[in-house]
């Protein structure tokens, strides 16, 4: 097995693969109103994915051929995984930087890593190969002092393995610590020449370092997810030398994931952060409490380039009178004057939504406010705000729309020409919704993908919802459950699977025949059917 496969299967295997999808990394909708046209490799590449298979015939390959040859060579060996591939194009590489984005293809792209765990889990495991492989690669070149000008490699917008982030973040302290000692040898060899000839004889004497890196400037930028105390202090040491002029490899933050830490750490490695290049910013999962994120407000206001933010799954209450957080996170958020993907799930907002939300400068195109116990009133505000003509993202599930359903009626219907992914699962919508919902719905002509699980629907219910669904030229995924009169305690399980079968059939010819009535036949609309209970 290669050190580089090494480094790989000794990744955790526990990752949670769920950071890497929802506001952190925009998913890439495309265009989906036609038939994309199938493409084929031009003959270049074909050659250049020929050669990166093996690394002795990429080598010879960048000693015949034109150098321009180099970049296609690169994306070749990227996509097919041709890890030594990479490995001798780094030593070679012409130029001074390394764009990653320019040479992989966009893995946020597939929208099925929406429900499926597999995808998701593919999709994640290819971006922190492609991270691992430059980053390990690159270092290996410069501790190698092969003759390559690569001075910055950029591996932002794909993610990166803890253990990478902790193997730069090393190197980056081993890298400052022996130009210190050099720097330290210098200035004493100087002080010994000063001294009157009969006094330096004998003092001067020769001490020499192991230089680990050339002796020059390099920096890696990159999306850094952190859950672990070795890696955080690891890290904190590294970005602190990072600031420094003379440091010999610098580490660039542009995205940053801070899970299971804790409020105080938290507070240790956003002081850290240069705010100048952190972009995305995600607290999930840190338990972190109201009175803990009256302290963060003000550090987090200092980041005002970001364009992302995510405190979700947190302790978060604004119930009661807890006006003074409300202020506080409202001149957080006015600071942020870059801000349009927004994720406050699983924290409590009842009913303060609007004191939050308004002092947003831009309007958002993503917000997640999933089982945040919201009312009428929070609902009747995203209607009517200066967010919901933009909005192309929004999760609302597990909040009781039923007794709001108008203000949520209201709320799609202004939605309709920009949203493109809406999550509505177990809001509590019943029979008694259907026709007002099957109505907007259908109003939705930019709509994607479409989450309506654990909603108690009969099957005349949810028919009526797929001839909606069934019009929408863009619509590629409508997530249900089975409706509720599939399930009978009366049958046998073999008699309740057969019923549910049928119902999948029926609703399904429902959404074709509708397709085919617009002259959308061409088009696949895919129905993901899940358990109601």
């Amino acid at each position: 097995m290669s050190q580089m496969n090494s480094i790989l299967a000794g990744m955790q295997t526990t990752l949670q693969y769920d950071h890497f999808k929802g506001v952190l990394y925009p998913l890439d909708f495309g265009d989906y109103s036609s038939t994309k046209p199938q493409t084929f490799k031009s003959l270049v590449e074909i050659v250049a994915d020929f050669v990166v298979k093996d690394s002795t015939m990429t080598l010879h390959a960048l000693e015949m051929m034109p150098q321009e040859i180099i970049t296609v060579l690169m994306q070749q060996a990227l996509e097919g995984n041709r890890d030594r591939a990479v490995d001798v194009l780094l030593t070679k590489w012409p130029l001074t930087t390394l764009n990653l984005n320019k040479f992989a293809p966009n893995i946020f792209n597939n929208l099925s890593i929406l429900h499926s765990h597999l995808e998701l889990t593919k999709t994640a495991k290819q971006g922190l190969r492609y991270t691992t492989c430059i980053a390990h690669n690159f270092l290996e070149t410069l501790k190698r002092k092969c003759d390559t000008r690569l001075k910055y490699v950029d591996i932002s917008g794909y993610p990166t393995a803890e253990v990478i982030t902790y193997y730069l973040a090393t190197h980056c302290m081993l890298a400052h610590n022996e130009a210190r000692q050099n720097m330290m040898i210098r200035k004493y060899e100087e002080a010994i020449k000063l001294l009157p000839e009969e006094e330096s004889n004998g003092k001067l004497e020769r001490f020499t370092t192991d230089q680990s890196l050339p002796d020059d400037h390099f920096a890696v930028k990159l999306d850094v997810f952190i859950s672990s105390e070795a890696a955080l202090y690891e890290l904190c040491k590294a970005l602190k030398v990072s600031g420094f002029r003379e440091s010999t490899l610098r580490l660039i933050v542009n995205k940053l994931d801070a899970t299971c830490l804790g409020s105080g750490k938290i507070d240790i490695l956003l002081e850290q952060i240069n705010p100048e290049h952190l972009q995305s910013l995600s607290l999930k999962y840190n338990s972190i409490s109201s009175g803990e994120m009256m302290k963060l407000c003000p550090l987090i206001g200092q980041l005002t380039r970001i364009t992302t933010i995510d405190l979700s799954s947190n302790m978060i209450s604004l119930m009661g009178d807890n006006s003074e957080l409300c202020d506080k996170l409202s001149g957080m958020f006015t600071s942020l004057v870059h801000l349009i993907r927004l994720d406050l799930s699983n924290n409590i907002l009842r009913g303060k939504l609007r004191s939050i939300l308004t002092c947003v400068v831009l309007p958002l195109q993503y917000l997640g406010v999933e089982n945040c116990g919201l009312t009428a009133v929070d609902i009747a505000y995203l209607s009517y705000s200066h967010h919901s003509n933009s909005m192309q993202e929004l999760a609302l599930s597990n909040n009781n729309l039923r007794h709001c359903s108008s203000s949520f009626i209201a709320l799609l219907r202004n939605l309709k020409s920009c949203v493109k992914h809406l999550e509505i699962e177990n809001c509590s919508l019943t029979d008694h919704h259907t026709e007002s919902l099957a109505q907007s719905v259908q109003t939705l002509i930019e709509l994607v993908y479409l989450n309506l699980r654990y909603n108690a629907f009969t099957r005349s219910s949810l028919c009526q919802v797929g001839v909606s669904a069934g019009s929408l030229s863009k619509l590629q995924y409508l997530r249900v459950s089975y409706a509720t009169d599939c399930y009978d305690s009366d049958l046998l399980d073999d008699e309740q699977e057969e019923l549910k079968k049928e119902f999948v059939n029926h609703l399904g010819a429902i959404v074709f025949n509708e397709q085919k009535k617009l002259e959308l036949s061409d088009k696949v609309l895919n129905v993901v059917f899940s358990e109601l209970f």
